[in-house]
């Protein structure tokens, strides 16, 4: 019986798990309201990622937030080795430096990332996001050009 239940737990993804914990907040955007978005604004920024050039081509994104210690500590930990031992990601950028830590993982399928993961600690807060869709390297790219040098610049 505790096999199984170690079974399952394993199998269970990392974004279900967050979803339904306590100090966890959770936003689920769906492709319908993506499409809603208004199409003349300069950019749409979710936490620093500007999501208005790839809104197409976005399927779903999840954002789980906490700033309650002991589960910032917690998310940043489950995370990084889900991700870290997850076969089907892969790390592609890390930005430190003294108020931010970002850590960028990707799912490929064929020639494009099916699933962007950005995972955010700074200053007490943790933050997941999590796009999916079919992403090219260059969809990335303009998603992410407002984070640089390390500091996720609001516009």
């Amino acid at each position: 019986m505790l096999l199984a239940a170690g079974v399952s737990f394993a199998q269970e993804s990392i974004f279900d798990r967050f979803s339904g914990q306590k100090d966890i907040t959770c936003i689920t955007i769906t492709k319908a309201l993506i499409n809603m978005l208004p199409s003349a604004s300069s950019s749409i920024n979710m936490n620093g990622i500007d999501i208005k050039g790839i809104a197409d081509k976005l399927e779903q994104v999840d954002i789980f937030t906490s700033k309650t210690k002991n589960v910032v500590e917690q998310m940043e930990a489950e995370a990084t080795q889900y991700f870290s031992s997850n076969k089907s990601y892969e790390m592609l950028m890390k930005i430190k430096n003294e108020a931010d830590n970002v850590t960028f993982y990707g799912q490929k399928a064929e020639n494009a990332f099916k699933s962007l993961v950005i995972l955010v600690s700074n200053n007490g807060e943790c933050v997941l996001v999590h796009l999916s869709g079919k992403l090219t390297v260059e969809d990335i790219r303009t998603a992410t050009a407002t984070m640089q040098g390390g500091r996720i610049i609001e516009r």
